[in-house]
């Protein structure tokens, strides 16, 4: 039951599951805050999710926390979106599981009662360990042969002689390098999947100035400059540490 990334689609086939990660439900509103009009993604998330599953034949649905945005408040837009987003898809999905991010404190009060919901600390499914990333995951989730993560939206930074920059959602596949005391036993890598929702862009993580979250990245387990990084139709573009380019971004950019 190994992932396989799904071509031009920041989403994973996994089993009868596809998986995806950080929707941000409810990110249009802190841009209008900042002035910034933008009508809400969640329909064409929605969309798009029932599409995926009648291209894979996907019958359930996993999503790697993030599902709303606002911390710790919740619009009422925000909320209602949350709501209509599961409500449509539990009409094509079999199951609907959600790892909790750290952005879902108060999300269970608001899905139907038929998604799931699993710890932040994750779960796992047969040979694939699952986890938003932002927590230490459970021991029985890192004995997975394979550890599948959100919560640090990869994407791949380009920059020509003219200063020029681009920045593209990639999957990021690392190994982990490093025996833990916490752990007996590793996952031999991680994907770490790109941000479903588009408007949240992408963190360049191959930018010298670039700051992962979540422990398994600060306590070095695993080893970045090893790690591959692929687009999202299927290039392998190598190794991160190959690629390591100077965005010009400063350090306090990257807080996410």
């Amino acid at each position: 039951m190994d992932p396989e990334p799904i071509p031009d689609v920041p989403a994973l086939r996994v089993g009868d599951a596809l998986v995806v990660a950080d929707l941000h439900i409810g990110i249009e509103e802190e841009l209008r805050e900042k002035g910034v009009e933008i009508p809400s993604r969640a329909e064409v998330m929605g969309r798009r999710l029932v599409d995926l599953a009648s291209r894979t034949g996907a019958t359930d649905l996993i999503v790697l926390g993030d599902v709303k945005h606002l911390v710790p408040r919740m619009a009422s837009r925000e909320r209602r979106d949350v709501y209509v987003f599961f409500r449509d898809l539990s009409e094509t999905f079999r199951s609907i599981t959600i790892a909790q991010g750290n952005h879902d404190g108060i999300l269970r009060n608001i899905v139907p009662r038929n998604v799931r919901f699993r710890s932040p600390y994750g779960f796992r499914s047969g040979d694939v360990g699952f986890c938003h990333g932002h927590a230490w995951p459970y021991k029985k989730v890192m004995e997975a042969p394979v550890l599948v993560m959100g919560h640090n939206h990869p994407a791949v930074g380009f920059r020509d002689d003219l200063g020029r920059r681009e920045i593209v959602p990639c999957w990021m596949r690392a190994p982990f390098v490093r025996a833990s005391k916490r752990y007996a036993k590793l996952p031999r890598e991680a994907i770490v999947v790109p941000a479903f929702n588009e408007l949240c862009g992408g963190m360049p993580v191959n930018d010298v100035h670039a700051r992962f979250l979540g422990p398994l990245f600060r306590k070095g387990l695993l080893g970045v400059e090893a790690a591959s990084l692929h687009l999202l139709d299927g290039t392998n573009l190598g190794r991160l540490g190959d690629l390591r380019v100077d965005l010009g971004f400063w350090p306090e950019d990257y807080r996410q």
